[in-house]
C-alpha cells in the first residue's frame, strides 16, 4: 500500500514537472499584421489559424493580430484566408517572440461589392450597443434622423409637428445625446426642440445607438448616450460604382432623390473619393381628416470625401453641407389668451387648410457646414495614433408673421462655429490588455446677426473646453473587462442685452470628473451578460442660463437661470442577451440618477401676449432626477421564414426633490411585428418579405395636473405593413420597398409631440422607395 502511495507520490511529481516545464516554455508571443498585394492596405476580419493547438484569431480593423502561449522550439503551421482573396500558409518554429507579416493576394473572384477596409476603428464598449438593420434603414428612409431610431426598444421621439423630431434615449434627448457625425461631435443649435440633428440620413450607410452613459470615452453631455452616424468606407477598387435612391409618400406628397458616385483611382493606389447629393420636397402634413397648414419642407443637401490610404497611415478629408427650409405649424402662433384656450380645448386647428407646397411665416431656415481633416498612423509597435480637425458652421434663421414689410426679416439670426481637435492613442493588445488615451478640445463662438430688429432670445457666448482622458481593457475569451476616467474643463462667456435693454451674461467656469467600469461575461455560446456603471455630468447650456424671449420655432417663450449647477449623472445598466437558434433577445435594465437635472416646466395658465400673439411660457428649472426603467427586444424564427418580433420599452421619472413627476417622459410603448421572408427560386429575386407590425402607446398617467396646459393625450394603437425586395443582375441592384403607415388612418396625439395642444399626428401615409446600385 504504501509503494503504491510513493508511486502514486512520484507520477504526480513528475506530471506537476513536466506540467510546469511545459508552461514556463510555452510563453512566446506571435504577433503579426495582414496586409493586401495590391494596394499595400491592411486587412480587417482575416481568419488566422496556428496548428497544433488550433489557435485562431481574426485581424483587428488595422490588420494586427496576436498569438499567446506558444512554444518555444515547436514548429507551428500559420494558414491565413478571407473571401476574395487566396489563401497561404507558412510554417515557422519559434525560437522567441516573432513578428509575421502577411501578404494576401487577390484571388480569380473579383468581387467588386466587398470593400477592403484599413485603418478602420471599431467601437467597443462594455455599454449595451444595437446597430439599426438594413432593413429598418430602408423602411425609415426619407424621413427624419430620429426616426431611423425610432425602431429600437428604448429610444422614441421628442417631436415639433410632424416634420421635426429629436432622439429621444431612455427619456434623456436634446445635449443629453452626443451625435458623432462621420465620427465629428455634431455642435448646432441643438438645444431647441424643434432644432433637429442637421445629417442627411442618405450619406449615412451605418447607425449605431450606444446606452449609457459614455462620458469617458466621448465627453461631457454624453449622459443618454451617444448615436453614431458612419459613412460606408471609401473603396479602394477604381471601378466607378454608386447608388442612386428615389422616394415618394402620399401624406406631404413628398419626393425624395439621392444619388453617390465613388471610385479608387487607379493611377495613384490608395486614392479614393466619394460625392453624395439629396433633394427633398414636400407639402402640408395631413392628419386623418385635416391638413396642417404650412407644414411644408425643403431641403437639399452635399457632401464628399476623400482618403489617401497606404500600409501604415491613411488621411481622410470630409466636408458636407445640410439645408433645410421648414414650415411651423400656423395654428401654434394664437392671437389671445381666449383664442389659445379655445384651441387646447378643441384640441385642433380651427382653420381649414387646404395642400400646398408653400412654406411661409412662421418658417425656419438652417444651413449646417461640417468639414473634418483626420490623420491615422499605425507605428511599429502595432499601436495606432489618431488626430482629427473638425470645423463646423451652423447658420439658423427663424421668421414669424411681423407687421408691415418686415417678414423677409428672420426674428432669430445666430450663427455658431465650432473648432475641434481630438487626438487619441491605442495601443497593442499585450495578453489581452489595451490601453487608449487620448485629448479633446473644442472652441465654440455664437455670434447673433444683427437687423433683426427683434432681441435675441440667447446672448452671444464663447465657449471652450478641453478634456483628457483614459481607457483600459481587458478582453479575453470568456470575459471581457473596461475602466475609463476623464476630465473636463469648460468655459463659458456670454454677454447681451435684454428686452429692457439692459446688459446680461456673465463668465462662468464648470468642471468635472468622468468615469465607467463595466464588464462582459460570456457564460455560454448563446449567453452574455454585460453591466456598466457610467458617471457622466453636462453643462447648462446658453438657453438654460440665458434665454428670455420668444422662441418662434417652438411658439414658446422661453425663460433661463443664469445660476444654474452642472448636471451630474450615475447611470448602472444590465443587460443579460440570449441568441439561440431559433430565439433570441436583448433586455436592458437601468437606473440613473441625475442631480441638477434641468427641464424646461410649462407654466400652467402663465401665457405671454405680444402684438405677434399669445405664447405659452416655459421656465428652465433645475431639481434631482430618478430614472428607471426596462427596454426588450426579442424576435422568434419560425419554419418557412416567418419570424416573431417585439420592442417594449417603459421608463419611470420622478423629480425625487419635490417627490412629483418630470414632464415629457415617453409613456410605456410596444412595437411588434410578423415579417416573413419570401422564399423565391430565382437568382435574381432575393431578400423578398413582407411585413405587418403594431404599436401600442399607452397614457401617460404619471404627471402633474397643474404643471401642463393639457392633459396627456389617451392610449393609441398604429398598424403599418411593408414590402420589399431585391431585383439582381450582375453587379447591379435595385431594392423596392413599400410601406403603409397608419393604415387605418387613426386619428391620434403622441404625448411627445410639443404640438399636441393644437392639432393630431400624420395621417395614412404610403410611400414608394426604390435604391439603384451599381
Amino acid at each position: 500500500m504504501r509503494i503504491q502511495k510513493g508511486i502514486l507520490l512520484i507520477i504526480l511529481f513528475v506530471y506537476v514537472s513536466l506540467a510546469f516545464a511545459q508552461d514556463e516554455s510555452c510563453t512566446l508571443t506571435l504577433r503579426g499584421r495582414v496586409i493586401d498585394n495590391d494596394t499595400q492596405l491592411p486587412l480587417s476580419g482575416v481568419t488566422i489559424k496556428v496548428s497544433p493547438g488550433i489557435h485562431q484569431t481574426i485581424s483587428d480593423g488595422h490588420g494586427y493580430f496576436q498569438f499567446s502561449q506558444l512554444c518555444e522550439g515547436t514548429s507551428y503551421t500559420v494558414m491565413a484566408s478571407s473571401i476574395g482573396f487566396d489563401s497561404i500558409t507558412t510554417t515557422l518554429t519559434l525560437a522567441g517572440n516573432e513578428t509575421l507579416n502577411i501578404t494576401l493576394s487577390h484571388g480569380h473572384i473579383k468581387l467588386h461589392d466587398v470593400d477592403v477596409v484599413g485603418h478602420q476603428q471599431s467601437v467597443v464598449t462594455t455599454n449595451p450597443s444595437k446597430a439599426v438593420s438594413r432593413e429598418a434603414i430602408a423602411e425609415a428612409r426619407g424621413g427624419t434622423l430620429a426616426g431611423i431610431f425610432d425602431a429600437l426598444p428604448g429610444v422614441s421621439m421628442l417631436q415639433t409637428g410632424s416634420t421635426i423630431a429629436k432622439p429621444v434615449i431612455n427619456g434623456m434627448y436634446g445635449n443629453r445625446i452626443l451625435i458623432l457625425n462621420n465620427g465629428v461631435r455634431q455642435e448646432g443649435q441643438q438645444w431647441g426642440s424643434e432644432h433637429a440633428p442637421e445629417i442627411d440620413p442618405f450619406m449615412a450607410k451605418d447607425f449605431k445607438l450606444i446606452k449609457g452613459a459614455e462620458g469617458v470615452r466621448y465627453g461631457a453631455d454624453a449622459i443618454g448616450g451617444v448615436i453614431l452616424v458612419s459613412s460606408p468606407p471609401l473603396p479602394v477598387d477604381p471601378h466607378l460604382s454608386g447608388e442612386i435612391h428615389t422616394l415618394y409618400s402620399t401624406n406631404g406628397q413628398i419626393g425624395v432623390l439621392s444619388g453617390m458616385l465613388q471610385s479608387g483611382i487607379n493611377r495613384i493606389k490608395g486614392l479614393s473619393w466619394r460625392v453624395q447629393g439629396t433633394a427633398k420636397r414636400g407639402g402640408n402634413i395631413r392628419a386623418a381628416d385635416y391638413y396642417l397648414g404650412n407644414t411644408g419642407v425643403g431641403e437639399y443637401n452635399f457632401s464628399a470625401a476623400l482618403q489617401y490610404s497606404r500600409a501604415t497611415t491613411s488621411l481622410d478629408a470630409y466636408y458636407s453641407r445640410f439645408y433645410t427650409s421648414l414650415g411651423i405649424l400656423t395654428s401654434a402662433h394664437i392671437g389671445d389668451i381666449d383664442d389659445i384656450q379655445a384651441r387646447v380645448d378643441a384640441g385642433r386647428p380651427l382653420e381649414n387648410y387646404g395642400f400646398s407646397y408653400q412654406i411661409q411665416p412662421p418658417r425656419q431656415r438652417a444651413v449646417h457646414d461640417l468639414g473634418k481633416i483626420k490623420w491615422h498612423q499605425d507605428l511599429a509597435s502595432g499601436a495606432s495614433l489618431d488626430i482629427q480637425y473638425g470645423l463646423q458652421r451652423n447658420h439658423r434663421q427663424e421668421y414669424d408673421i411681423r407687421r408691415g414689410d418686415r417678414d423677409a426679416l428672420p426674428m432669430l439670426d445666430m450663427v455658431l462655429t465650432t473648432q475641434t481637435l481630438d487626438a487619441s492613442y491605442h495601443t497593442p493588445s499585450y495578453a489581452g490588455w489595451t490601453t487608449q488615451v487620448g485629448s479633446n478640445l473644442m472652441l465654440q463662438v455664437n455670434n447673433n446677426v444683427p437687423g433683426t430688429l427683434n432681441t435675441p432670445i440667447i446672448p452671444n457666448y464663447d465657449s471652450f473646453t478641453a478634456g483628457l482622458f483614459a481607457i483600459q481593457r481587458l478582453v479575453k475569451d470568456t470575459h471581457e473587462w473596461e475602466a475609463g476616467l476623464r476630465y473636463d474643463f469648460r468655459t463659458f462667456d456670454a454677454a447681451g442685452y435684454d428686452s429692457q435693454l439692459e446688459y446680461y451674461g456673465g463668465y462662468r467656469q464648470f468642471h468635472n470628473l468622468s468615469g465607467t467600469v463595466g464588464g462582459v461575461l460570456h457564460l455560454h455560446p448563446d449567453w452574455q451578460l454585460r453591466s456598466n456603471i457610467g458617471l457622466a455630468w453636462r453643462a447648462p447650456n446658453a438657453n438654460e442660463l440665458y434665454s428670455s424671449g420668444l422662441h418662434q420655432g417652438a411658439a414658446l417663450y422661453e425663460i433661463g437661470d443664469p445660476d444654474m449647477e452642472s448636471e451630474q449623472s450615475y447611470k448602472w445598466m444590465v443587460s443579460p442577451s440570449y441568441s439561440g437558434e431559433r430565439f433570441s433577445f436583448d433586455l436592458d435594465v437601468y437606473a440613473q440618477y441625475i442631480h441638477h437635472y434641468i427641464y424646461a416646466q410649462p407654466s400652467a395658465g402663465e401665457f405671454l401676449q405680444s402684438i405677434r400673439g399669445t405664447f405659452p411660457i416655459f421656465r428652465y428649472v433645475q431639481t434631482n432626477a430618478s430614472f428607471w426603467g426596462i427596454d426588450f427586444a426579442g424576435q422568434y424564427r419560425m419554419p418557412v421564414g416567418l419570424s416573431y418580433h417585439l420592442n417594449a420599452s417603459i421608463i419611470r421619472a420622478k423629480d425625487t426633490e419635490h417627490s412629483s413627476y418630470l414632464p415629457y417622459i415617453p409613456a410605456d410603448r410596444a412595437d411588434h411585428h410578423l415579417r416573413w421572408e419570401i422564399p423565391l427560386m430565382s437568382n435574381s429575386l432575393q431578400h423578398t418579405y413582407a411585413k405587418l407590425e403594431q404599436r401600442i402607446v399607452l397614457r401617460q398617467t404619471r404627471y402633474e395636473p397643474e404643471s401642463d396646459y393639457a392633459a396627456p393625450p389617451p392610449a393609441y394603437q398604429l398598424y403599418a405593413v411593408y414590402a420589399g425586395t431585391q431585383l439582381s443582375w450582375g453587379d447591379r441592384t435595385l431594392d423596392i420597398t413599400l410601406s403603409a403607415t397608419n393604415l387605418f388612418n387613426k386619428q391620434y396625439k403622441e404625448y411627445m409631440n410639443r404640438f399636441r395642444y393644437f392639432s393630431h399626428d400624420i395621417g395614412r401615409n404610403m410611400s414608394i422607395k426604390l435604391a439603384y446600385s451599381f
